[in-house]
């Protein structure tokens, strides 16, 4: 029995499986879907409103700036008072306030200590709970230095999606 021959011509290279186009042209769609999210978010990065807050805009409006800069790290700062009536029982919450400020790594207290910011007790105190010193205003005139406790697990809460909740 002889072999049937699909192609006239013996030099004929067989044809690719039309799944090998598929996967091409989905990997193309992919690539610029990519490519267009990723040039978004550059344009919005670069091209900030008046509103846009990011690290730059916090470094450049910390209190005393070129120590913080140097010392410490700029944060934006939230505060807010909580009210708790018991009889009968309410909570009630005042305006956030937001200003920028600097928290002090632990190394540097000494130069807090220097611009008379902070004190021994001060040191004793913040150090036996293992923090270390955040601050608001500027450091050469009357600043508000507060001891600040670093949650190790923000940033991986931050960072973890949460499982959906199931629809109640």
């Amino acid at each position: 029995m002889a072999r049937r021959r699909t192609s006239t011509n013996l030099n004929d290279e067989p044809e690719a499986p039309a799944k090998n186009s598929i996967g091409v042209k989905l990997a193309i769609w992919a690539a610029i879907f990519v490519i267009g999210v990723g040039l978004g978010a550059s344009l919005t990065t670069l091209n900030p409103t008046s509103r846009t807050i990011d690290a730059l805009t916090l470094d450049v409006n910390a209190p005393s700036r070129d120590f913080c800069n140097s010392y410490g790290a700029s944060a934006l700062v939230t505060t807010n008072r909580i009210f708790v009536t018991l009889n009968p029982f309410g909570i009630y919450v005042s305006q956030s306030d937001a200003v920028p400020g600097c928290v002090v790594l632990p190394n540097n207290w000494n130069l807090l200590l220097q611009k008379n910011a902070i004190n021994d007790g001060d040191i004793r105190s913040c150090r036996d709970r293992m923090n270390t010193f955040g601050y608001t205003g500027d450091l050469d005139k009357t600043p508000r230095v507060d001891c600040v406790y670093e949650t190790k697990d923000a940033q991986q809460k931050l960072l973890t999606p949460k499982p959906p909740k199931p629809p109640a």
